[in-house]
């Protein structure tokens, strides 16, 4: 099979998938829209991986210690189940990133080579050459050639900085919570690095973290009582990204200024996962409740809430930590000089 070359700079490996969501939006953040991607080379693309960091002597080549050979496509392939990334040892190796299982031993693979190897194998794990262009290049006068590079990549899955860390952040790591200052039972959940604490990555069950908003009991769940719990799609997210290794993948989306904001499409689900959990139930934060279009329609047109979410003088920055990204900032603030629409 013949398929176009992906361009790939020397720093980066530039991927993108067109996904018609917003990771704030999403229920479930399966390893879908991979399809929407050019199809990665095996030949020029994951096979040099493969050579270079696993079959090589004492490991997986010819003279191998374990049961896989990964030096070929058909090696590979015994250690893949096509479709299914989570499912394939040669995958699920490569991210175990903090256990004893972790392949190569003692220097994992950079994302992009992770990357390539994810999205080949939920494309088929197809033996997909390139073509050779290194000599009679074709006369291009009339037909250039397609360079173009899209970019940045983006997660089809749910990943910390774009699902998980705003959620933390509105939900667990607040003042006399889970923030920096008080890290209540010892967990600090503002940042990645020590959420890792209550994480076991591949291990949703075995995790403190996702444990705690399970809990069935009010009393003992978290966020605690008087503020709501997650919701189903909430856990859905936290228990997705701990299966596929709790990693800290690159998540950014280009943000698109042209396509008119809507209220029900994109403000409504920032302020009901960023917000609500201060904002809702009978004795919200600063008596503010932000549980209908008209609630958040007040403080857009006083101007608190562009106030709070750039931290313009006098407001106090909000969600608390700053969650919420410069797109998702420019996108509301557009909203609000368009009237702040029941749309």
């Amino acid at each position: 099979m013949k398929v176009k070359r992906i361009i790939i700079p020397a720093l980066l490996v530039i991927l993108s998938v067109s996904l018609l969501m917003q990771g704030i939006q999403s229920c479930r953040h399966d390893a879908a829209g991979t399809d929407l991607l050019p199809d990665i080379c095996f030949e020029g693309q994951v096979l040099p991986i493969f050579q270079s960091s696993c079959a090589i002597s004492g490991c997986h080549g010819q003279d191998r210690e374990s049961d896989y050979v990964l030096n070929s496509y058909d090696g590979i392939l015994s250690a893949v189940e096509p479709g299914n990334s989570s499912a394939s040892p040669a995958y699920t190796s490569l991210t175990s990133i903090w256990s004893e299982y972790m392949m190569p031993p003692d220097q994992p693979l950079s994302l992009e080579n992770r990357t390539l190897i994810r999205i080949w194998i939920e494309q088929g794990a197809k033996n997909t050459t390139c073509p050779d262009t290194s000599s009679n290049p074709p006369d291009t006068t009339e037909n250039p050639p397609d360079t173009t590079i899209i970019e940045p990549y983006v997660n089809p899955r749910a990943c910390y900085e774009r699902d998980i860390q705003p959620l933390l952040v509105a939900s667990c790591a607040f003042s006399g919570c889970h923030d920096k200052n008080t890290h209540a039972e010892g967990y600090n959940f503002s940042d990645y690095t020590n959420t890792l604490k209550a994480v076991k990555p591949n291990n949703p069950g075995g995790s403190v973290l996702y444990e705690k908003i399970t809990v069935t009991e009010s009393e003992d769940r978290m966020p605690p009582p008087p503020y709501q719990a997650l919701t189903s799609a909430q856990k859905d997210s936290i228990y997705n990204w701990i299966s596929y290794g709790a990693l800290n993948e690159v998540c950014e989306t280009g943000c698109d200024t042209l396509t008119p904001v809507t209220f029900s499409g994109f403000v409504w689900p920032v302020i009901y996962q960023s917000c609500r959990s201060c904002h809702s139930g009978s004795n919200p934060s600063k008596g503010i409740r932000l549980t209908s279009w008209a609630e958040v329609n007040a403080i857009a047109v006083n101007g608190k809430l562009k106030g709070v979410i750039t931290a313009s003088s006098p407001y106090p920055l909000m969600p608390p930590g700053g969650s919420l990204s410069e797109c998702t900032i420019k996108k509301i603030n557009l909203w609000i000089n368009a009237g702040a629409a029941d749309n």
